[in-house]
């Protein structure tokens, strides 16, 4: 019989701290590592994260709604919008820095996200490798975030500010959705 070794996972889960009550509706930006974040940030000046999504409660969990690439479970699946427990989204291979943000929401802004968030999540929309914020069936990251708050409470989180660079249409950069001045930053690591 053959025996295989366990190796420990090379990250640890992020611990919610007890200080901090997450919400729906509630912006979550992280950046790492990846060959992805670094070309990011390299971009978006503005900002030092690369990624961002929007924390919802599924199966009874704080989770993250994001869509990024190559972090798939296995090489068979598709670059898609997921959704993470907050702990797996924050882990220490994919988040170096990151932070939790607040919108002034009442509970029916809540209620309205959450819906939103999981029809969308219901249709399984992949990674949108064009970049384009005008196709609803494909979501980049900034963009899925900028879609949930419009769609769900026309509140455009990025006031029209878009980045041009060459070779690409318009984009939606994590600093385009964190200058909402109503966006509160309540926890940073």
């Amino acid at each position: 019989m053959l025996v295989g070794c366990r190796h420990a996972p090379d990250y640890t889960l992020f611990e919610v701290p007890d200080t901090l009550a997450l919400r729906t509706g509630d912006i979550v930006f992280r950046t790492g590592e990846s060959l992805e974040s670094k070309t990011v940030t390299s971009m978006d000046t503005a900002s030092c994260y690369s990624h961002v999504g929007m924390v919802i409660w599924h199966n009874n969990q704080w989770c993250v709604l994001h869509a990024v690439p190559n972090e798939r479970a296995t090489k068979k699946e598709k670059d898609s919008v997921k959704i993470e427990p907050v702990g797996v989204f924050f882990r220490s291979d994919r988040a170096l820095e990151g932070c939790v943000c607040r919108m002034p929401l009442a509970p029916e802004d809540t209620l309205e996200l959450l819906s939103t968030a999981e029809n969308l999540y219901r249709r399984h929309p992949l990674f949108d490798r064009a970049f384009d914020d005008k196709d609803s069936t494909t979501f980049y990251c900034s963009e899925l975030v900028w879609y949930l708050y419009r769609q769900s409470l026309g509140v455009d989180l990025t006031q029209g500010r878009r980045h041009n660079l060459p070779l690409f249409p318009p984009l939606i950069f994590c600093s385009d959705i964190k200058a909402y001045p109503e966006l509160r930053e309540i926890y940073k690591f």
